[in-house]
């Protein structure tokens, strides 16, 4: 028999012997906290399942503000309601100029929140609308 397979036989079993106390406390405690949190589960879903959904508010219904404005986009959207640059300015609230600019420019456009939500409204108008709007 070799002395280092003895002291490693005997060590072994001599440590499965003193961490088996603090073990089974532990195991103890690690089960009343799953208890625990099985618990808060059933509570949450009851609770979920009893709330009622919060009511959107209906500008956020109405207007998709999730555009992404192209020149192309832009200038698609004045043909079709068949406005000129300027009527589309007043529509949007922007100069005449800034539109023309949109127009001619090749890729994304990157508006302010306030104009890209104006500009969403306008997309969603029919050509009655749009006239209506410039009336007003």
């Amino acid at each position: 028999m070799n002395l280092n397979t003895v002291l490693t036989a005997a060590i072994t079993k001599g440590a499965a012997r003193v961490t088996r106390k603090p073990i089974a406390a532990l195991r103890g405690d690690v089960a009343g906290l799953k208890r625990q949190v099985a618990e808060l589960k059933r509570l949450l879903r009851a609770i979920q399942k009893d709330a009622k959904p919060a009511p959107v508010p209906e500008s956020e219904t109405s207007t998709p503000t999730r555009i992404r404005p192209t020149g192309p986009m832009v200038r698609g959207l004045r043909q079709r309601l068949g406005l000129t640059q300027i009527e589309l300015a007043k529509l949007i609230g922007v100069s005449g100029l800034s539109v023309s600019h949109w127009e001619l420019s090749p890729g994304r456009i990157r508006l302010r929140q306030r104009t890209l939500e104006a500009l969403a409204k306008v997309k969603v108008m029919g050509k009655r609308a749009a006239k209506a709007a410039l009336a007003k």
